[in-house]
């Protein structure tokens, strides 16, 4: 895993680790219908959130992207179960494609947790719950139509395990790859 030459000084702020879909995952989401009042998640910032860090220093940055960077268990493609609002269709954040709990992105939960643990980094205390948000709704958002369900063969493929910051921007947050590592 190779640590972006422009984030080695100072600390990086809003962290957090997840998998990049691959060109024909991020293509299928894309083309997926979602509200009209929704503000649609960027192509190229489709992801799955793995577990959020917060701020890191440089040295414990490049400690975790040289961890993350050891091989770990094969990720077999995961089934696209479902689009769904949360936290609900009542009062909506966001669109998300959920993803079945596979054995690859289960022991991968379990391996970023332990690493974190072993690091002395924060450990996300929420459940891993795998999605992919496609979009985002304002704060006063009404209730939006119901959800178009996928094709029931799609599924999702990932190319690289990514650490990312995030930062924040008038029309949203926009995520910058600090490193990268190739998984599958």
């Amino acid at each position: 895993m190779q640590a972006s030459e422009t984030q080695e000084h100072g600390p990086w702020q809003r962290c957090f680790i997840a998998l990049a879909p691959d060109v024909a995952t991020r293509d299928a989401l894309a083309a997926l219908d979602v509200p009209s009042s929704a503000r649609r998640v960027p192509y190229e910032q489709l992801h799955l959130t793995v577990t959020f860090i917060g701020a890191l220093t440089a040295e414990r940055g490049e400690r975790l992207a040289a961890e993350l960077a050891q091989p770990g268990a094969a990720l077999e493609p995961a089934p696209i179960t479902g689009i769904e609002h949360w936290p609900n269709a009542t009062h909506p954040r966001l669109t998300v494609a959920r993803l079945a709990m596979t054995d690859g992105l289960l022991k991968l939960d379990w391996r970023v947790r332990s690493l974190m643990i072993d690091l002395g980094l924060p450990v996300d205390a929420r459940s891993f719950r795998p999605h992919i948000t496609l979009a985002r709704f304002g704060r006063d958002a009404a209730a939006p139509e119901p959800c178009a369900q996928p094709p029931a063969n799609l599924q999702a493929n990932f190319e690289a395990l990514v650490l990312y910051s995030s930062t924040l921007a008038r029309h949203g947050a926009r995520y910058r790859a600090l490193a990268s590592a190739a998984v599958g």
